[in-house]
């Protein structure tokens, strides 16, 4: 018990996120006819492991703090008629996807290559669980300046271009209002491998002329030649195959239309790092092409490299010529 309220009291330090928890487990109990204590399992794990649980907790609650209206959101995310609450649901589903993320952690750390078993695991981590997308919200809620400088420039790459515009890997689409700000955009479509990060953009973002897809970027479920412009921002470094991407977006684009492509540079420039220290998202691709190779990549799938911008990221306006056919 001495250790528990050494915990509590310490945690009262850290003003922002005990305002922000507190207020959504008071509103989260107030607007719930079940009680949380009834149900919260892992406050009653506290006895036993206070240290460990009491952090998971202060972590997903303060990451779902992050999510604009997120009592609202992961009350309309999850069934309505489960006998936990919803909040609960989501928190029971973060605490399976840790276990798994420490699993792939570990196993890049030891420089292992996955298995297809494994592949399979990692695209049910990407695709089902609430991680992932909750780290990134949590870095999109505090924007960096290189952050800023990665939003600006690709903002740029499609001023003067017109047509409709597909962000692969778009998560909960963050970037969807700048990009319908453009008048000469007539629809925006948002496809992700994660279930979770589209139902929260679907349902943050209530823009008449966006719609949202899951799918993933290897294989693209379009007609050829849907779109003029397509944005691929930190998305490619992920892919086991990043060819086959550049493939699709290429047999997706109309003549003449545009690829934008973003890569953080010491991915690119620091390829087969395999510990996490060092390499950053265990996601990544450990034997990403490096920058000659990716330049050929473009080339082999026949785009013309228009633009590169470096430094923080390295950015790609690549173009696919009127008449040269998939």
């Amino acid at each position: 018990m001495n250790s528990l309220i050494t915990i509590l009291f310490s945690q009262l330090f850290r003003i922002p996120f005990v305002f922000n928890a507190a207020l959504f487990l008071y509103e989260y109990r107030k607007k719930t006819n079940l009680g949380l204590f009834k149900y919260s399992y892992w406050l009653k794990n506290l006895s036993n492991d206070p240290f460990y649980t009491f952090q998971e907790i202060r972590e997903f609650t303060g990451k779902i703090c992050t999510i604009k209206n997120g009592f609202s959101l992961i009350n309309r995310l999850f069934n309505q008629q489960s006998p936990i609450p919803p909040f609960l649901e989501c928190f029971k589903m973060y605490e399976k996807g840790k276990q798994l993320e420490k699993y792939f952690i570990l196993k890049q750390r030891k420089g292992e290559a996955l298995s297809s078993d494994d592949e399979k695991r990692l695209f049910s981590f990407l695709s089902t669980y609430p991680n992932y997308p909750l780290e990134i919200l949590l870095s999109w809620n505090h924007p960096g300046k290189d952050f800023l400088i990665r939003k600006e420039r690709i903002l740029k790459c499609i001023e003067g271009e017109n047509g409709r515009l597909l962000e692969i890997a778009c998560s909960v689409a963050p970037w969807l209002e700048d990009f319908v700000h453009y008048k000469d955009i007539p629809l925006y479509i948002g496809c992700d491998i994660s279930h979770f990060a589209l139902r929260v953009g679907m349902l943050s973002q209530n823009y008449s002329k966006s719609k949202f897809l899951q799918c993933h970027a290897e294989q693209l479920p379009f007609k050829n030649g849907s779109f003029e412009i397509i944005v691929a921002s930190e998305v490619m470094e992920h892919l086991k195959n990043p060819e086959s991407l550049c493939n699709e977006a290429f047999r997706i684009l109309r003549g003449n239309g545009v690829f934008i492509v973003s890569l953080p540079m010491h991915v690119v420039d620091q390829h087969n790092i395999t510990d996490t220290s060092d390499f950053g998202d265990f996601t990544h691709n450990p034997s990403f092409p490096n920058f000659k190779q990716l330049k050929d990549l473009f080339l082999r799938t026949n785009f013309v490299v228009e633009d590169i911008m470096i430094d923080p990221y390295y950015i790609f306006k690549l173009r696919k010529i009127a008449g040269v056919t998939y």
